[in-house]
This record gives structure tokens, C-alpha cells and sequence, in this order.
């Protein structure tokens, strides 16, 4: 039975592992397809934007030629009247070669040689214009100079409206140089080339000359040449197609994007090196190479496990409980050597997903990783705490916490989770429960975020009640009084059959809908039922079909009155205090129970605890107080810690004061997004005392001040009141202010005034020194023996 347990782990593992991995791999094949998608859409735009601009340009130059078309002057026909007017045309609009007026028998007269003795009327421009249509030719060698030539061509119309026949052409020439000018900018990477084809397949712009047409050659057609690649992209430009593909140019693989033009009967290319566009893909290959190794060793890992125990299974069964105590060992032990780097892919996708320089597309893939790394790191750390428990190595470590801002810090994950759904969440706790409690706040927490996230994860529609009342007192000895409290979690989701709730807290089982399967690991509920019964009860459900679940227990756990005193104390001993002047802490939480652990913890120490329920009366008041920390929650009405902490360092008298982040969120993105807002530490909830005091220390540079033993005070106590001849004190009317702040218990500015007398006069030093020794003890009682003894002289 027992081996049939480890098989079935291994199993689960191992499917696990491969279902992950196969989904890993799929989101990759994903991410690679879209972002190159992405990426052959950039390429494709640099051709489009070529194309716009040789549409533009060509479009003004044929708006002007219709325009002259239409003035008195050319619709005279007159070129001696035409003649100095075109002249000067040619030269202001300074783009055309020449203008040229043609009679319907196909002689001319153009700007550049006056009257020709040639003949277009063959001109293919000259037929379209001449039976009413506007149009630009394909680039041609000029007869009367001989330079490459585009004509664009329109009909002269007679004043006359019964003749609607056009009486001549008028067309102005370009050169070929701007159209060639704007082909030739058009680049993507290195080594990468455009180049333009008219309507019959010839190069109108080609960085390959033999390809070009010549007064003596004319340009061979490239829908004619050996080359099929070549040939196969002449036809699409020529059919006035558009894309982009992957060919065999030049003897390598490019990629050939094309877009046809709409005033002219051409099209452009721009040819692109492959590695120009795939290299962009590089860290994702990189990045699915590091996954598909996690998975390789997590299979020798197996493979390894599997031979492990198969060799143990041959020892005699009196070894066989030293076997399976080893197994439980080395699945610990292995669990956190998987981790390791698991934990480096992890932190390499959340250093990707910061980069401000990763497009937003594939922040997406890479999030995918993360994802999926997460899921198997979850599926780890459960593998983990089974075989502790297993090993009996699972031991409580309870410690005194205050109750409220526990169970609050439990509420707001889970709140953020049930929102993520739509669903509502609900809390419900009673006015009774005790302020501190002392109980394992990890397993706790643990037991109670299992348990609240099944009921969201299974639930669609309606809500989540999570219930906690104390239904009982019980007195465990004179000093210690305990509380049965009754934890309670109900939620409207799909149900459980009768048939499953008998195995729903076995290892690795799951039940509900596939969807619902793939969500976990199927050791949650295990894990939590053996933490609940090692707290001395068991976990209670009912449920049905459709209607939902309720699952519920109850546990005993012991009232911590001193939970402030007990959470102050570290290793130096009990803090009581700090050196130097009093601080101000602005605490913003729109919750009580968050904001009250704070000033209770706070308050004793000497600090000045201002509080704030949300963000837009947190910056009235520090901008009013300008207070030296500011402690903040996340999630807030009004104005949220994202917003405030935006506004704390925009405004200029408290801009660089410390803030101090405190959420519940687990999701590691608001911590960093919360750091690179303003923060300058993050807190997580609940909060920790030892945590904050740390980061207190470190933030405003406090030095504590510690309680000491009554033996240590005994030590401490100045020799000086024995021989008070030897100390010079001030005044009586200072004396006396001293021994007025003391009865008052108003330490700091004691400590002032020990500094005010040793500026004052070097010979009051000895009496300010141990006046400063007494008042960081915090105890009056001395410090009025000390001032009496010495007002005595």
C-alpha cells in the first residue's frame, strides 16, 4: 500500500511536471508566433510608409498638372501664349522636368526644345488622357532627351460646352530621381534593400543596374527572369498584392514585404535579412531553452527517485520503516534543491517583466513563464510540507499576534482574488473575539487561505462567507485564559457529491470539473486537515450539488494580553524606546483593525501615531504635520496608496519623506509597482512587529533603547549620588523644570536639556552625562532621586 502511494506521487509529479511543461512549451510556440507577427508588421509598415510618400508627392505634382490643364492659356493651344507661361510654371513649381501641350494628332510642344518633329500619339499616357482620363505613366525614356521620364497626364477641355471631347493633352514630366530618392531610404536592419516595379514587371528603382532600362537596353521584365523566387514576387506586385514573405533571395533566407500604389500602376518591396527580424526572438528561445532544462532535471529527478525506491523495496521489512523515513527526507531535501533554480527562472521572468524597455506584447509571454513557474514552484513547496508532516518533522511554532489585523491581512487576499472573479465576498466576524492571541500565525494563515481559496476557485456565481465567532471561554490556568473560536467558510459554488467527500482530503485527489483540477496540486485540503488536527480538532464540511459547500472547525487558542510587550522583545532584550528627539509616523489604512495594531505597537515607544483612513485625507494631513514616516496601505476609497505616495513626493516640503508600503496584496507586481511609485520599503500584512521596528530602525536611522534587569539598574546607578560634591548642578529653577518634566514622564526633553547644559558650561558636563544615562533608562524614579540629591547643595 505504501509503495503504491509513492508510485502514485511520482506519478502525479511526474504528470504534473509534463503538463506544465507541455503548457509551457505551447505558450511559447504562442508568444513566438504572435510577437513575430508583431515584429513582420513593423517591417511591413517601414514599405508602407514609403508608399505614402510617393503618393502624396505624386498626387500634388498631378493636382498641379490638372490645375494648369485648366487656365485659358493652355486650352488656347497658343504656344507662342503658352510658352513664357509654362517657362515660368516649370520654374516656380521647380519638381517638373518640363510641360509639355500635345495636339490630338500626337505632335507636341514642350518647355525644354519648344516645337518637336517627333510624334507621341503611341504613348500609352497620351491615348488614356486623349480619351478623357487623368493618369501617370509607368517611367520611360524620353525621345526628345533621353532622360528617364514619368508623364502625368491630363485632357485639355475646349470652353465649349457642345464639344465634349477633349481638344489635346497637357502633361507635365518628372524624373525618376524623387521616387528613386524615397525607394532607397527605406531600410530594416542592416544589409536590407527596396526596389519598385511598374505595371509590367520592370524595375522602375533597383539597386542592381543590369536590371535598370537604358537609352540603348531596355529593362528585362522581371516577371520573365530565371529566378523564381524573384519571378513569384514580380507577379504579386504586378497583380497590385500586398504581404510579406519568406523566400530564398540572393542564395539565403529573406523576408520580402510589398505594397502596391493606387495613383500609379507600381508597386514597392524592401528585402530583409531573416536574422533582421528573428533576432528580436532570441531571449524567448532563451528563456524556453532554461524551461525545457528545469524539466529535463526534473525527470532525472524522478528517474532517480523511482531507482531509489525500487532498490529500497528489496531490503527485508524490518528496514522498511527507515526506508520510508529516508524517502520522506530525500523528497524534502530534493523539493528545495528544485527550488533553487526554479527560484532564478522566476526571478529572471520578474526582472523581464520590469524592463521598461520589453514591448507590451511580450511582457505578455513572459508573464506566461512566470505563470507556469509559479504553478510548479506551488506544486513544490506542497510536495514539501506533505513530507514534513510525514516525517513528523512539522512541529508549531505559535507566537502572540494581534487577532483582528490578522484575519483583516487574510480578508484583503482573498477580497482581491473573489473581485478577479466577480463574485462577492463576504466577513463576518463577531464583536468578541480577543485583541491577541498566541497561535502558529503561519499555519493558521495557511489553513485559512486553503480552505477561503477552494471556496472562491470553485465558486462562479454569488459569494464567499467567511465567518469567525468564539463560542467559548475556557480557563487553562490562573494567568491564561483560552477561547474555542469557530472558523466557518461557505460559498454558493458547484457542490460536492456524497461519493467525493469521502476522498476530498486524501493526497494528490481532486474533484469538480476539469477546469477546476487543473488549478491545483490535490494536496491542499490534505495538508490543511493534518495542520488542522495537529492544532487538537478536525475540519467538519457539508455540502450539495449546485448549492454549494461549507466547510468549518474549531480550535483552542490561548489570550495574549501582553501581545504588545511580547512582540517587542528581540534579542537585546524588551524595547522601550528610542534615543533622541520624538518621531511623527502618519499612518493611512482605511481599515481600523491595521490602523490600531500600528498605534498600539507605536504609542508606547514614544511615537507620535496620526492616523488616516484613506489616501485623500493621509496627504491633507502630512502636508500639514509634515511628519517624519509615512505608513500606507494599497487598496483604498478616495484616494489609493498608489495615488498618495504619487502625490507625497510631487509636493515640494514632503517630498522626500519615508514611506513605508503596507499591503496584503501577494502579488509581487503591486510590490514592485508600489516601490517604483515613490515606496522605499515594502511591509507586508499583517504586519510583523520585529519587521517594522527593523525597518523603522532602518529607515529613520533610530537607535533603541532597551530595558534593562533590576541588577542592571542597580549597576547603572550613577556613583555620583553617593558623592554628589563631585557633580556641579544647575540652577534650582532648573532643577526644578528637570524634576517637573520627570514627574511628567517627558524623557525627550529631559535629554534636551542634559544637551542645552553641556553647551551651556563645560562644568555642568558630568551632571548632564549622567542625567543622560538616567533619562535613557525611562525610569523617574531615579532620575527625581538624582535631581533631589543634587538640589540639596
Amino acid at each position: 500500500m505504501y509503495s503504491s502511494r509513492n508510485l502514485l506521487i511520482r506519478f502525479i509529479l511526474g504528470g504534473t511536471t509534463l503538463i506544465v511543461s507541455i503548457s509551457a512549451y505551447f505558450s511559447y510556440q504562442a508568444a513566438r508566433k504572435i510577437t513575430l507577427q508583431d515584429l513582420r508588421g513593423k517591417a511591413f509598415l517601414e514599405v508602407q510608409r514609403g508608399v505614402d510618400e510617393i503618393e502624396e508627392w505624386l498626387h500634388i505634382r498631378k493636382v498641379e498638372v490638372q490645375t494648369l490643364a485648366h487656365t485659358s492659356t493652355v486650352r488656347s493651344l497658343n504656344w507662342s501664349l503658352a510658352e513664357p507661361y509654362l517657362k515660368s510654371e516649370v520654374e516656380r513649381i521647380d519638381e517638373f522636368f518640363f510641360f509639355q501641350i500635345v495636339t490630338p494628332d500626337g505632335s507636341y510642344f514642350n518647355t525644354k526644345i519648344g516645337r518637336s518633329n517627333k510624334n507621341i500619339k503611341d504613348r500609352d499616357y497620351f491615348q488614356k488622357a486623349l480619351a478623357g482620363k487623368s493618369n501617370i505613366s509607368d517611367p520611360f525614356i524620353s525621345r526628345s532627351t533621353g532622360i528617364p521620364l514619368i508623364a502625368i497626364a491630363t485632357p485639355i477641355w475646349s470652353d465649349s460646352p457642345t464639344n465634349r471631347s477633349p481638344i489635346g493633352v497637357f502633361h507635365g514630366n518628372v524624373k525618376v530621381d524623387r521616387i528613386a530618392k524615397v525607394v532607397n531610404s527605406l531600410r530594416y536592419g542592416k544589409n536590407s534593400y527596396a526596389f519598385a516595379l511598374n505595371s509590367q514587371g520592370e524595375a522602375i528603382v533597383y539597386p542592381n543596374s543590369t536590371l535598370m532600362s537604358t537609352l540603348e537596353k531596355p529593362a528585362p521584365s522581371l516577371l520573365k527572369i530565371p529566378d523564381r523566387n524573384l519571378n513569384a514576387i514580380a507577379q504579386q506586385m504586378v497583380k497590385k498584392q500586398q504581404g510579406i514573405q519568406l523566400m530564398e533571395i540572393d542564395g539565403t533566407k529573406k523576408y520580402v514585404a510589398y505594397v502596391p500604389l493606387q495613383e500609379a500602376n507600381w508597386s514597392v518591396a524592401l528585402v530583409i535579412p531573416r536574422q533582421n527580424i528573428e533576432s528580436r526572438l532570441q531571449f524567448l528561445d532563451l528563456i524556453a531553452l532554461i524551461v525545457g532544462g528545469l524539466t529535463a532535471i526534473i525527470v532525472t529527478v524522478l528517474w532517480q527517485v523511482q531507482a531509489f525506491e525500487q532498490a529500497q523495496l528489496k531490503k527485508s521489512k524490518a528496514a522498511a520503516d527507515t526506508a520510508n523515513r529516508a524517502k520522506s527526507e530525500f523528497l524534502a531535501n530534493m523539493s528545495h534543491e528544485l527550488r533553487t533554480p526554479l527560484n532564478g527562472i522566476l526571478g529572471c521572468a520578474q526582472i523581464l517583466l520590469r524592463s521598461k524597455a520589453l514591448p507590451e506584447s511580450e511582457q505578455y509571454h513572459v508573464n506566461i513563464i512566470e505563470q507556469c513557474g509559479s504553478h510548479l514552484l506551488t506544486l513544490i513547496n506542497d510536495i514539501l510540507d506533505l513530507s514534513k508532516i510525514e516525517a513528523r518533522k512539522l512541529e508549531l511554532n505559535p507566537q502572540d499576534v494581534h487577532f483582528p489585523s490578522f484575519l483583516q491581512g487574510i480578508v484583503e487576499i482573498c477580497q482581491i482574488r473573489a473581485e478577479q472573479k466577480g463574485i462577492l465576498f463576504v466577513y463576518e466576524p463577531t464583536s468578541n473575539l480577543p485583541t491577541g492571541v498566541h497561535v502558529d500565525v503561519k499555519r493558521l494563515r495557511q489553513v485559512l487561505l486553503n480552505l477561503l481559496g477552494n471556496a472562491i476557485k470553485f465558486t462562479d456565481e454569488g459569494k464567499v462567507n467567511f465567518e469567525v465567532e468564539v463560542i467559548d471561554r475556557l480557563t487553562a490556568d490562573e494567568q491564561t485564559e483560552k477561547y474555542r473560536i469557530h472558523f466557518s467558510v461557505k460559498d454558493t459554488g458547484i457542490g460536492i457529491t456524497p461519493t467525493q467527500l469521502g476522498s476530498i482530503f486524501l493526497p494528490f485527489e481532486q474533484v469538480g470539473a476539469k477546469k477546476y483540477q487543473i488549478e491545483g496540486t490535490g494536496l491542499g485540503l490534505a495538508i490543511t486537515r493534518q495542520l488542522v488536527q495537529m492544532m487538537g480538532s478536525d475540519i467538519q464540511v457539508k455540502s450539495e450539488i449546485g448549492q454549494g459547500s461549507t466547510f468549518w472547525f474549531e480550535i483552542a487558542i490561548a489570550q495574549a494580553s501582553e501581545w504588545i510587550q511580547s512582540a517587542m522583545a528581540v534579542s537585546k532584550g524588551q524595547i522601550i524606546g528610542f534615543a533622541g528627539s520624538p518621531r511623527t509616523i502618519l499612518m493611512v489604512d482605511d481599515r481600523w483593525e491595521n490602523r490600531t495594531v500600528i498605534t498600539n505597537l507605536l504609542q508606547p515607544l514614544g511615537f507620535k501615531v496620526v492616523e488616516a483612513s484613506n489616501g485623500k485625507e493621509g496627504l491633507e494631513k502630512a502636508i500639514a504635520l509634515k511628519p517624519d514616516l509615512v505608513i500606507t496601505d494599497l487598496l483604498m476609497p478616495e484616494m489609493d496608496g498608489f495615488e498618495l505616495i504619487k502625490h507625497l513626493r510631487h509636493t515640494p516640503d514632503i517630498h522626500d519623506v519615508k514611506i513605508i508600503v503596507s499591503s496584503a496584496s501577494v502579488f509581487e507586481a503591486d510590490q514592485h509597482r508600489s516601490l517604483q511609485a515613490g515606496g522605499d520599503t515594502f511591509l507586508s500584512k499583517p504586519v510583523q512587529a520585529n519587521e517594522l521596528l527593523h525597518q523603522l530602525e532602518c529607515n529613520l536611522g533610530l537607535t533603541w533603547i532597551y530595558q534593562q534587569s533590576e541588577e542592571q539598574k542597580i549597576n547603572s546607578l550613577p556613583t555620583t549620588l553617593d558623592t554628589p560634591d563631585k557633580l556641579t548642578p544647575p540652577s534650582p529653577d532648573v532643577l526644578q523644570e528637570l524634576m517637573n518634566l520627570a514627574s511628567k514622564g517627558n524623557f525627550n526633553d529631559i535629554l534636551k536639556w542634559a544637551d542645552k547644559l553641556e553647551e551651556t558650561d563645560a562644568k555642568f558636563a558630568p551632571f548632564a552625562n549622567q542625567l543622560r544615562q538616567l533619562a535613557r533608562q525611562f525610569d523617574e524614579d531615579l532620575i527625581l532621586n538624582f535631581l533631589s540629591e543634587n538640589s540639596k547643595d
